[in-house]
């Protein structure tokens, strides 16, 4: 049923090809911006969960 449906769709290949474009260039993106990201601060967002809540809550 729903197969029939979605071939009566006029380009709906296009879709997936459109869908499948847009993550795949938000993960290269994603995947850019991690690599060139500051070691420095990559350093102080690993050590977050680390920290001591009551030191966390006053900065």
């Amino acid at each position: 049923m729903i197969k029939e449906h979605l071939q009566s769709i006029i380009g709906v290949e296009l879709y997936a090809i459109i869908g499948f474009l847009i993550f795949f260039i938000f993960f290269i993106l994603i995947t850019i911006h991690t690599i060139r990201m500051d070691k420095l601060r990559v350093r102080k967002l690993s050590e977050i969960p680390l920290e001591d809540e009551f030191i966390t809550n006053q900065e």
